[in-house]
């Protein structure tokens, strides 16, 4: 006990030991391009340089809380919250577990401690539900506000990844897609106020034991599925991930070469909109020849967009009006459509029934 009415189960675990079918070792993986963080960067994609910092050298926690209830507000509140990071001597599991609410200033203060220590908060939709849990919290006992770490909350990216394949985005789906862990005798977080409640009135403490596997396991697999979905990044069509969304990712971190050879290799899998991502993507590296079969193939079966592309190109790229003209006048009617038209029958000399004075 750490306090009155505030119990710690603190646990080291080896690297070596494993969490499903990946071990703990793969926690000290940089994160680039889910955070652009120094120090969590992967050397080598789309030759950007790498950071002189060593990965290990970022303090990453992973955070979770069991709470009172789902409601919200200023009745619910934490009573266990379960934090771990992992370093080159294995990885330090910290749950913090309250016997009563007057214990719940004192936990908040060690949780205080821990995010001050560190570089990088991760979590499973914790920027919606336990970061501002917290903060309220810890504003009810009139304390000094938690720290503002840069935050990964895990959820946003695996939903970008996998919403369209999976059934649901769940923490427990992406446990057993990314990292192959089926939990056997877990007790559902629905069940978690219920066991407490239990413990407080005198009841056996046995479920409570589960519920201290539960957000163990969720700590420590937060630790694991940002080095997953990085591999799911650098590798979409290997994990059936949306590759648009893993190019997006690269493009807005500055490396469109990666972006660009996602797009490439996850070619059989791309839709209409993929196909003209990819279009895009080698157009602005000047391989137009490329784009321009691409979407000649896509105009040919309708797609507008392609068309409104080949007009583009014929008139800015190849100057060659007649052509532009051509596809011009298969887009749908409207102002600008109608002022492209106009501009290239002045260009290539129609009587347009004024003098031309551009």
């Amino acid at each position: 006990m750490v306090a009155e009415h505030l119990v710690l189960v603190e646990t080291v675990l080896p690297l070596h030991e494993r969490h499903g079918r990946r071990v703990l070792a793969e926690a000290l993986q940089p994160l680039w391009p889910l955070v652009p963080l120094p120090g969590v960067r992967a050397e080598g994609f789309g030759g950007e340089p790498a950071s002189s910092t060593e990965p290990s050298e970022v303090k990453v926690l992973g955070i979770d809380t069991e709470t009172t209830g789902l409601a919200g507000g200023t009745g619910t509140a934490a009573f266990m919250v379960g934090v771990a990071e992992a370093g080159p001597d294995g990885v330090r599991l910290r749950q913090w577990l309250l016997t009563a609410f007057s214990g719940e200033a004192a936990m908040l203060a060690e949780v205080e401690r821990s995010l001050s220590s560190a570089d990088l908060l991760v979590s499973y939709n914790g920027k919606t539900f336990d970061l501002p849990l917290l903060r309220d919290r810890r504003r009810l006992q009139r304390a000094p506000a938690l720290p503002e770490l840069p935050h990964l909350d895990l959820l946003h990216p695996t939903r970008r990844l996998f919403r369209a394949v999976w059934p649901d985005c769940r923490l427990a789906t992406a446990e057993q897609r990314l990292l192959g862990l089926s939990r056997e005798d877990d007790l559902p977080g629905s069940e978690a106020p219920r066991a407490w409640r239990d413990y407080l009135a005198g009841g056996p403490p046995d479920d409570l034991g589960r519920v201290l596997r539960h957000n163990a396991l969720d700590v420590l697999s937060l630790l694991l599925l940002g080095p997953a979905l990085t591999r799911a990044l650098q590798a979409p069509a290997a994990f059936r991930a949306d590759p648009l969304a893993a190019a997006d990712i690269w493009e807005r971190n500055g490396d469109r070469g990666r972006a660009l050879a996602v797009l490439e290799d996850s070619r059989a899998q791309l839709d209409t909109r993929g196909e003209l991502e990819l279009a895009w993507a080698l157009r602005r590296v000047g391989r137009w020849s490329e784009a321009k079969k691409i979407w000649e193939r896509l105009a040919r079966d309708g797609c507008p967009e392609a068309v409104e592309r080949l007009a583009k190109y014929h008139e800015h790229v190849c100057r060659d009006w007649s052509r532009a003209l051509e596809y011009a006048a298969r887009l749908e009617d409207g102002p600008e459509v109608r002022h492209r038209r106009d501009r290239l029958k002045r260009r290539l000399g129609t009587p347009q029934g004024r003098l031309d004075f551009s």
